[in-house]
C-alpha cells in the first residue's frame, strides 16, 4: 500500500509546478513567503464536490454527539463534501478540529472523526456547528505526526500542546481555545491577506514561515479558491504570533515535494467505518516531516504536509536577490501550458458556479427522502431543462370526437 501510494502521489506531483516566490515588499511580514503551485494541465470538467464551509450554508448539519472525538454529519445534498484536515468546527458547543481529510458522501450520515480544541468548555449534546475555520499550523503538524505514528492523536496531549502554544504566543483564553489565536490577530490577518493573492488556476501553495515549510495542495483549483482564505489564515497566524525576519532558502523549497514522496513510502491508512466508501486518507511521517493525503478513485483530493528546517533559514532581506532571480527565471522559462491556464480556469469556474447554484434547489426537506436517487454533476447542471418543458395541451375538439367514436365501437 505505501509503495503504491508513494507512486500515485509522485505521479500527481509530476503534474504540477511550483511558481515564483511571493513576499511582502513593504516588510510588514518578514518571516513568510508563499510559492504558488499550478497544474501543468487542466481538464475541462470541474469537481463534483464542495467544501465544508459551502456545505454548511447549503444545509449540511454537524451536531455534537457528546463525545469529544466524534461529530455527527448529516449531508442532505446530492454531492460529496470535503472536510479538510484540522478544520475547526465552530458552534454553540466545545470547538472541535477535524482529525484528517475525508469525504462525506451524497445524502449520507456519518460520524466525523475530530479532536477537541477547547478543553475548558463542556460539550452540548446535539448542539450544532455553524461554520468552519482555519487551524494554526503548529497544531496541524503535531496532529499529523501523531496520526502517522499511532493512527489517532491522544486527546490529552492535544490539549497540552494547545495550552503550551497559547502560553508561548501570549494568547489569552479562559477555555484554552485554539481559535482564540485567530480572533486575537483578526485585524492583521485581514489587512495582510492581499499580499498573497490567489492566482487563476492555482491548486496549492508552499509557505515558508520562519524555519518551517508547509504545503497545502488540492486536486482542483475550485476547491483551493473556496478554501484559500483558510489556507492563508492557517499559515499567517503562525507568522504573526511567532515573529522573526527569517525564511527558508528558495533552493530548499524546491526539494520539499520530493521529500514528501520519500516520506510517504511509510504511510498509515486512517480508517473510519462510516467513511470507508468515500475515499481513503493516509498519514505519513519521517525525520522532521509529516503529512496526510486524501485519495478517491485514484485521484488526489487533498495533500497537506509540514517540514521543520532547523538551522536552514536566513533573513528575508538576504534572500531577496535569490527570490528576484527566481522570479526572473520563471518569466523566462515558465511552462507554455500556463499561458492558457487562466482562460481555461475561468470556463471551468463558470460551470462550477452553476453546479453550486443548482445545489441551492435541494433543501434538506426535499433531499432526505432516501427513495430519491442521487443526481450526478451533469444531471444537476441540466436539471433546469425539465422546468422549461411545455405543459400538456388538450386535444383538438374534432380529434377528440374521433377518438370517442373509435373507442365506443369496442
Amino acid at each position: 500500500m505505501s509503495l503504491a501510494f508513494s507512486k500515485n502521489l509522485g505521479e500527481h506531483l509530476q503534474g504540477v509546478v511550483v511558481g515564483p516566490p511571493v513576499y511582502d515588499p513593504r516588510g510588514n511580514l518578514q518571516n513568510m513567503v508563499i510559492y504558488p503551485i499550478f497544474p501543468l494541465e487542466l481538464t475541462a470538467d470541474p469537481p463534483d464536490l464542495i467544501t465544508l464551509s459551502e456545505a454548511l450554508n447549503l444545509g449540511l448539519r454537524l451536531t455534537d454527539t457528546g463525545v469529544v472525538s466524534r461529530v455527527q454529519a448529516d449531508n442532505p445534498l446530492p454531492t460529496s463534501i470535503i472536510a479538510g484536515e484540522s478544520e475547526i468546527l465552530i458552534g454553540s458547543t466545545q470547538l472541535r478540529s477535524v482529525q484528517f481529510s475525508c469525504l462525506l458522501g451524497p445524502r449520507r450520515k456519518a460520524a466525523l472523526p475530530v479532536n477537541c480544541v477547547e478543553e475548558g468548555r463542556a460539550t452540548e449534546y446535539q448542539a450544532e456547528f455553524s461554520r468552519a475555520d482555519a487551524c494554526p499550523w503548529p497544531l496541524r503538524a503535531y496532529k499529523m505526526e501523531q496520526l502517522a505514528r499511532f493512527g489517532e492523536p491522544t486527546q490529552y496531549l492535544v490539549w497540552d500542546r494547545i495550552k503550551n502554544y497559547l502560553s508561548d504566543t501570549a494568547t489569552a483564553s479562559e477555555t484554552h481555545d485554539i481559535h482564540s489565536m485567530l480572533d486575537q490577530n483578526s485585524y492583521q490577518l485581514q489587512s495582510l491577506s492581499n499580499v498573497f493573492p490567489l492566482q487563476p488556476g492555482q491548486v496549492g501553495a508552499i509557505c515558508t514561515i520562519g524555519q518551517n515549510l508547509v504545503l497545502e495542495l488540492f486536486g482542483d483549483p475550485e476547491i483551493l479558491e473556496d478554501r484559500y482564505d483558510q489556507v492563508l489564515r492557517s499559515a499567517m497566524v503562525e507568522a504573526l504570533t511567532q515573529p522573526s525576519d527569517k525564511v527558508v532558502h528558495p533552493d530548499r523549497v524546491h526539494h520539499f515535494m520530493p521529500h514528501i514522496i520519500e516520506a510517504c513510502q511509510k504511510s498509515k491508512v486512517l480508517n473510519n467505518r462510516s467513511l470507508k466508501e468515500s475515499g481513503r486518507c493516509l498519514a505519513f511521517a519521517a525525520v522532521g516531516i509529516s503529512g496526510q493525503a486524501l485519495i478517491s478513485e485514484g485521484r488526489l483530493i487533498h495533500l497537506s504536509a509540514h517540514q521543520k528546517c532547523i538551522g536552514q533559514s536566513r533573513p528575508l532581506a538576504d534572500l531577496v536577490p535569490a527570490m528576484e532571480s527566481a522570479r526572473s527565471n520563471w518569466e523566462d522559462h515558465r511552462p507554455p501550458s500556463l499561458d492558457t491556464l487562466g482562460e481555461a480556469y475561468i470556463r471551468r469556474r463558470r460551470r462550477y458556479n452553476a453546479f453550486k447554484s443548482k445545489l441551492q434547489d435541494f433543501s434538506p426537506s426535499d433531499t432526505c427522502d432516501s427513495s430519491k436517487t442521487s443526481k450526478t454533476h451533469n444531471e444537476i447542471q441540466t436539471a433546469d431543462t425539465s422546468k422549461s418543458a411545455p405543459a400538456p395541451r388538450p386535444l383538438n375538439p374534432e380529434l377528440h370526437k374521433f377518438f370517442l367514436r373509435l373507442l365506443s365501437r369496442h
